[in-house]
């Protein structure tokens, strides 16, 4: 999975689609529309992942091993 990888994960139960837009492999911040930060910690072999949400286009930031790779959509 790199930039440009379309992936999915499991959010309040229902499967949530979007596109990787950076990887980090020590840390990533994001702002939320709150005003709040969000950091997310790398561990080793598994970076952090920058995803732009399919359905709201918020920034979101997970682990390589809590995503799935997602077909292209059509």
């Amino acid at each position: 999975m790199g930039i440009g990888s379309r992936v999915a994960w499991t959010y309040q139960g229902a499967r949530t689609f979007g596109t990787v837009t950076g990887v980090a492999k020590k840390r990533a911040t994001i702002s939320t529309q709150s005003g709040g930060q969000v950091v997310r910690i790398a561990q080793p072999g598994d970076p952090v992942l920058e995803i732009k949400s399919e359905s709201t286009g918020a920034k979101v930031l997970k682990l390589r091993s809590e995503l799935k790779e997602a077909p292209l959509k059509r």
